[in-house]
């Protein structure tokens, strides 16, 4: 596997983006992974790697670069630092933005014309956590460029702000792949459900299920709620999503 660091160019600055891919072959369809709140770290690059290892170049943005080159949540259960490191990553949740991260997407998207390791062409997306809503908010606003993308409980997918996901399903033309856990405090299954009434109602193909058994971030070999069954389901719907759309 062939790992590097990227700089790429954005309206704010120069967004340090990780990479991987296979060390034969090439190009590659392209996978472009948006983080979750704690931020990029090894728990992040190992889902990389494994998506990778099936022919794929990976990019894993940091989308805190407009803040900080590298931010990692510290420790949070039963450590004295929880509050401070807890209060630390949600500040950095609230100094970006879905118009934000659409644009940090498309400059993503742009670089990708000079790298000559990546397949032209629409690629697919993959997000965590906050980063649902993101992947689907660059696919309402990138249709031309995005072929396909998975979200894996994702939150703040129905808000009521006007720039809330919900509003822009029309505006999709990828198929999305939306995966919940049944134990989740941040996305509870009545709002799972309502979203995904919207999601019926859109014109663009879709599905949702629920993890019976799972809790939030059961996909993470490194957030204390690991579900080996359903991280190893989330790899295989994934695959199949990017297998269909970008080869």
């Amino acid at each position: 596997m062939i790992e590097r660091e990227l700089e790429v160019a954005t309206a704010d600055g120069a967004m340090n983006t990780w990479t991987v891919r296979p060390d034969d072959g090439g190009p590659l369809p392209v996978v472009v992974m948006l983080m979750d709140a704690p931020g990029v770290r090894e728990g992040l690059k190992e889902i990389c790697r494994r998506i990778a290892q099936s022919g794929y170049y990976v990019l894993l943005p940091n989308l805190y670069y407009r803040t900080t080159r590298a931010f990692v949540l510290g420790p949070t259960r039963d450590h004295p630092d929880a509050a401070a490191n807890l209060e630390r990553m949600f500040g950095m949740v609230g100094s970006i933005s879905n118009e934000k991260i659409a644009a940090d997407t498309g400059a993503l998207l742009d670089k990708l014309a000079s790298l000559p390791d990546a397949r032209p062409g629409k690629v697919g997306l993959v997000g965590y956590c906050m980063s649902g809503a993101f992947v689907t908010v660059a696919a309402a606003k990138h249709p031309e460029r995005i072929a396909c993308f998975a979200s894996y409980y994702g939150t703040r997918l129905i808000t009521d702000k006007p720039d809330s996901p919900h509003l822009m399903l029309g505006d999709i033309a990828a198929e999305g792949h939306y995966a919940f856990a049944e134990h989740d405090t941040y996305v509870p299954l009545d709002q799972v459900a309502a979203f995904e009434a919207l999601l019926a109602a859109a014109p663009f193909p879709s599905r949702s299920e629920v993890g019976r058994g799972t809790h939030h971030g059961y996909a993470f070999s490194d957030r204390g709620n690991l579900h080996e069954a359903a991280r190893e389901k989330h790899y295989e719907r994934m695959l199949a999503l990017f297998r269909r759309h970008i080869g």
